[in-house]
């Protein structure tokens, strides 16, 4: 199954002119790129293009036929308010109908939003009811909520922000969905968030049977400096952060767990009956065990008293 991605663009009135004029171009430059993707290694990626504005709606359902994204793309015109709330519940919903897990090489990806905005979230109720809507949307996309609203992971939620935006908000969002947030000071730049967005994705393809690679934030900056992307340090961040809400996250959701190869030591204290002095026994074993799993078992049973003195670990 290919990786799930939600467009998710605020397509209000402040983005009239030359900003619904940028976002087009930066959406057909993420494609461009996930088409390339897809070509170059074994990942595919479904894309669905949601916009909120006076009202939120599916321009197009996820897909791997870009042609139609670039159609759905094309269409877009800006105008109204910003009801950001309800293009998050409707990005939801399309991933609850629509939507899945990707496993590459034994490594399960979950599906991720990119959510871009130029402005502050509207509602008929006000402004800090909007907020508060907005939040509580978030969290049905993180750890802390997706589960009652039906998703099987926890989905993080890039947000990309410009102009007029709430970066208190978009923090927030991210940080309630484990995701990240850039705000760009020109809506030109939003290529190239675009674009690194696809190049995260390349990074996982290419390092999915190392997850050590995928872990290091060092090896992603190299992967980036090669394609010639000098990321700032923060924005670097934010992207490991990114993709390790869709590796890690989702492997300890599953209730997996890395089993170590490691040499395991266990010091018992042990009073015999009839010795005046308690023994110290070492046990040392060389196997691959888990261990988290060595705390959640009961002691033994036994007739004399033991008590553990020291758990040591070494490669």
């Amino acid at each position: 199954m290919p990786l799930d991605t939600v467009l998710l663009l605020d397509t209000s009135g402040s983005m009239s002119g030359r900003g619904i004029r940028e976002l087009k171009r930066a959406c057909n430059v993420f494609l461009d790129g996930v088409e390339e993707t897809a070509r170059q290694t074994n990942l595919r990626e479904n894309v669905a293009v949601v916009e909120f504005s006076s009202r939120a709606r599916v321009v197009q359902s996820l897909t791997n036929n870009y042609s139609l994204c670039r159609r759905a793309v094309d269409s877009l015109s800006a105008g109204g308010c910003t009801m950001m709330f309800d293009g998050l519940m409707a990005a939801l919903q399309e991933m609850l109908t629509h939507g899945g897990v990707l496993r590459l090489c034994g490594v399960t990806m979950t599906p991720r939003v990119i959510l871009m905005t130029d402005g502050k979230p509207t509602d008929s109720a006000g402004e800090e009811e909007a907020k508060k809507k907005v939040l509580g949307a978030a969290i049905a996309f993180g750890p802390a909520g997706f589960k009652e609203v039906g998703l099987p992971f926890s989905v993080p939620i890039a947000c990309v922000g410009c102009g007029d935006c709430d970066i208190a908000l978009l923090q927030a969002i991210a940080k309630l969905t484990n995701g990240m947030y850039v705000v760009v000071g020109n809506i030109a730049e939003l290529s190239t968030f675009f674009r690194r967005q696809v190049l995260l994705i390349r990074f996982a393809a290419k390092f999915a049977s190392d997850m050590e690679m995928l872990r290091s934030q060092l090896a992603l900056a190299a992967f980036l400096a090669e394609l010639g992307e000098a990321v700032e340090s923060a924005e670097l961040e934010g992207m490991m952060q990114l993709l390790l809400a869709m590796l890690c996250l989702s492997a300890l959701e599953e209730g997996t767990q890395q089993t170590l190869s490691l040499f395991l030591n266990v010091i018992f204290r042990v009073g015999v009956p009839g010795q005046d002095q308690p023994l110290q026994l070492l046990l040392s074993v060389n196997a691959p065990i888990n261990p988290l799993l060595l705390f959640k078992q009961n002691p033994p049973e036994a007739h004399v008293q033991m008590t553990l003195v020291a758990v040591t670990f070494s490669e």
